[in-house]
């Protein structure tokens, strides 16, 4: 399952609507200091991730009564790849907390089957990102209830899973505070990851 995000950008446009908005940040964007600057977030929220939304908007009529999901499916795919990278930004923004956010006991069991602690997936994820170094790292949960990481290219979206917190890693995600270093970038994401959140998306996949 494919989880549903509880944002105006994530329903379906109303009749009339013809345009998305670039959805508010769920944290002040400096919230993430000192580990990610407010210049980094502004770079990937700001330029990045708009311009995937006025790429869509920039369609006109093809949008109408759309959905970021739904036009995930679309046969045109500059369209497709800008309305999933567009859906997978605001599901990470999601994934992230100002604050640090304890791990769920139900998520921590999963984890602890999967990865063998919460230490052992910090480390095996990073090491994800290094390898991946472009694209997006998924902390996935498959149709067997089993998490594992998994990559997608930009534009799209983990095959055979459903995602429950992600790194993205297009070079503007972290190239003003660390340069190409992805393995620096995930250790200054680790503090932040919201793991309430990754439960609430383990729940939703039943």
């Amino acid at each position: 399952m494919w989880p549903s995000l509880p944002l105006s950008s994530m329903s379906p446009m109303p009749e009339f609507a013809t345009r998305f908005e670039l959805p508010a940040l769920p944290f002040e964007r400096h919230s993430l200091e000192p580990d990610v600057s407010r210049a980094q977030v502004d770079l990937l929220y700001s330029h990045y991730h708009r311009r995937h939304i006025d790429t869509l908007n920039a369609r006109g009529a093809t949008i109408h009564g759309h959905s970021l999901s739904s036009l995930a499916e679309h046969d045109g795919n500059a369209i497709r790849r800008s309305a999933q990278e567009a859906w997978n930004l605001v599901f990470f923004w999601h994934g992230l907390s100002a604050g640090s956010v304890a791990v769920p006991a139900v998520l921590a069991r999963r984890i602890d089957q999967a990865f063998g602690g919460i230490g052992a997936l910090q480390y095996r994820w990073r090491a994800h990102v290094h390898d991946v170094a472009e694209g997006w790292s998924w902390l996935t949960v498959d149709a067997s209830g089993d998490l594992e990481l998994l990559a997608s290219p930009t534009g799209e979206r983990p095959v055979g899973a459903a995602p429950l917190l992600a790194i993205a890693l297009a070079e503007d995600a972290y190239r003003i505070d660390y340069r190409g270093r992805c393995g620096d970038y995930f250790d200054a994401l680790w503090p932040h990851m919201n793991w309430d959140y990754a439960q609430l998306n383990l729940e939703a996949t039943g």
